[in-house]
């Protein structure tokens, strides 16, 4: 045969003949070509869209949902405390698509964060609906939500406000990718139309976040924009195996616990003196009246105890400062556990100030005086009815 013959009407002819007919080989499509021939398998067609390639695998997709999920919890905890009331963030979907998309998908005016990721390179957007602004707004203000005007326009008061709440946002940013690499976000513009925000090209694969934002009875949303090329040096740990040993315990660097101990001594506590106790009946204490004298179990000049925590953390003896009644620290108690507390600056009391002398007795109304045996007495007056 003839290299590069065209075929003959005959052969052609020959080669239809032997194409099955749609009810023995198999079903039609449009134009009498069956879907399967006679060669022992049958192609599946898949769609495949060149503007949008799958970027992540399953193993990322799924670390990438535990992350957010993370930055759900975390993100909720700053709010409520930054608002001071109650507030969730709920994870809705985690997608990918392009950057004209999610600009079409999120209101034309919101308040957009513009956010670095260093060390990575380029900028994520975060942005929330203006109804959860207002709420921002009007709780930092000192407001409980309800009395917001959300139809105007916002002064560049609250512009400036919603701009230093992105540190709340940084935060959980940073908490997020702990795990996986340590990043730092700040804050590089902010804006209140979405549709002039670009950290993108309109074609550009984006990973997209939405949220379910509920601030006091109000409900909002959220989303954060992420291009590829952002995450694209680190997809490569973006693995279960590493999110999960991120969780082990590890010891902690020198530098995290001078953190922690920064944070913890700014916390207050409450500190309670017990100058002593008496066990009565039902009975007796149904019939006390004004003038009845009740003994305590402690005696006059005895250490007092300070409770922390439900705990006797210290011994001291009582006096005045100023006009003040005071307590002397004169003894730590040993406790079965190893804990340093901070130095507490409230206790610190001047010696030269302090009266450790018995307390005078008003006689006008006795309310304190001592018995012999040198126990001490409490009676019941008018006034501290």
């Amino acid at each position: 045969m003839t290299q590069n013959r065209a075929l003959s009407q005959g052969e052609i002819d020959a080669l239809l003949n032997q194409i099955p007919d749609g009810d023995e080989g198999g079903e039609e499509r449009g134009g009498g070509v069956p879907a399967a021939l006679e060669t022992g398998f049958t192609r599946v067609i898949k769609a495949y869209d060149f503007r949008r390639p799958d970027k992540f695998s399953k193993e990322q997709w799924g670390t990438l949902q535990s992350m957010y999920e993370a930055f759900s919890r975390f993100v909720s905890a700053a709010f409520s405390s930054r608002l001071r009331t109650l507030a969730t963030v709920r994870l809705s979907s985690i997608d990918q698509g392009l950057y004209e998309e999610w600009q079409a998908q999120v209101p034309s005016q919101t308040a957009c964060y513009v956010l670095s990721m260093q060390p990575l390179s380029g900028n994520i957007v975060v942005e929330f609906n203006l109804d959860v602004a207002a709420d921002v707004i009007d709780r930092m203000l000192g407001g409980n939500g309800l009395l917001v005007d959300r139809g105007r326009e916002m002064s560049e008061v609250e512009t400036s406000l919603l701009r230093s709440f992105s540190a709340v946002i940084t935060q959980s940013l940073q908490e997020m990718w702990s795990a996986v690499v340590p990043i730092r976000s700040q804050l590089q513009d902010f804006g209140l139309d979405a549709g002039l925000i670009q950290v993108a090209s309109p074609t550009d694969v984006v990973l997209t976040a939405f949220f379910e934002v509920s601030i006091g009875n109000r409900l909002g949303a959220m989303s954060i924009c992420m291009p590829y090329t952002v995450l694209e040096p680190v997809t490569s740990q973006l693995s279960a195996q590493v999110w999960f040993s991120s969780g082990r315990p590890h010891a902690s660097t020198p530098e995290e616990r001078a953190v922690m101990q920064t944070l913890i001594s700014r916390s207050e506590l409450e500190l309670q003196v017990e100058l002593g106790s008496v066990e009565l009946p039902t009975s007796a204490m149904l019939e006390l009246e004004v003038g009845d004298t009740i003994v305590l179990d402690r005696r006059v000049g005895r250490p007092l105890e300070l409770i922390v925590d439900e705990r006797p953390r210290f011994l001291g003896l009582p006096g005045l400062s100023g006009n003040h009644v005071a307590l002397r620290i004169t003894e730590v108690v040993e406790q079965d556990y190893e804990f340093d507390a901070p130095p507490v600056s409230g206790l610190r009391l001047p010696p030269e100030d302090v009266d450790l002398s018995e307390p005078e007795i008003d006689e006008s109304n006795d309310s304190a005086e001592a018995t012999a045996d040198g126990a001490i007495e409490i009676a019941l007056d008018s006034d501290a009815a």
